[in-house]
């Protein structure tokens, strides 16, 4: 009996004991009084047992709104993270067809360089000078177009922040309402 006790203290002090044989170590130390160290066990054993751990009424409330406070900021993550990958697929579309677009006006170019019209593009303008600010008025024209896109890029951007921020403060709202509901149905 000894050597099982001895076995059930080793277990307990390791956290392995189950309730059963935990009731048994207290049963033993309340009837036996042996040793110096089953004195200094009988002690610990007893102290441990003798301490009742009381859970405050509203943990449960105060988990569940963590819990939902948790959820709520998962999805609105989701949302932004939905959000952040559309603009990047937006971008990478427009990547793509401004690249397209530039190697289709290459092979053009070179095709109609190909072809020995090089006397049409040297008569069209009198000097270099005019030459150079023809394309430098072609390139402002598409820089406007360009910064036109993508201002209402810019714009549709800010619409959806603004609906992102709008969603955000019902949600928190609901969350408080909720809140403030639990703690007044436990009262």
């Amino acid at each position: 009996m000894q050597n099982k006790i001895e076995i059930l203290i080793d277990q307990f002090y390791k956290g392995e004991t189950n309730s059963k044989e935990e009731e048994l170590l207290i049963s033993y130390f309340t009837q036996a009084a042996d040793s110096l160290r089953s004195d200094t066990d009988r002690d610990v054993i007893q102290t441990l047992s003798s301490a009742k751990i009381s859970v405050p009424s509203e943990l449960e409330q105060k988990m569940a709104s963590m819990i939902d406070r948790w959820e709520m900021q998962e999805t609105q993550e989701k949302m932004r993270a939905a959000y952040r990958n559309k603009i990047e697929f937006r971008k990478r579309i427009i990547g793509i067809a401004v690249s397209v677009l530039l190697v289709v006006g290459i092979g053009f170019w070179y095709q109609y360089q190909s072809a020995g019209n090089h006397s049409e593009l040297k008569e069209t303008f009198d000097t270099p000078q005019e030459s150079q600010e023809a394309v430098v008025a072609a390139l402002q024209l598409f820089s406007h177009n360009f910064s036109k896109g993508t201002g209402a890029m810019e714009q549709a951007d800010e619409q959806v922040d603004k609906a992102l921020k709008i969603i955000d403060q019902l949600l928190n709202e609901k969350v408080a309402n909720t809140a403030v509901n639990h703690t007044l149905e436990k009262k």
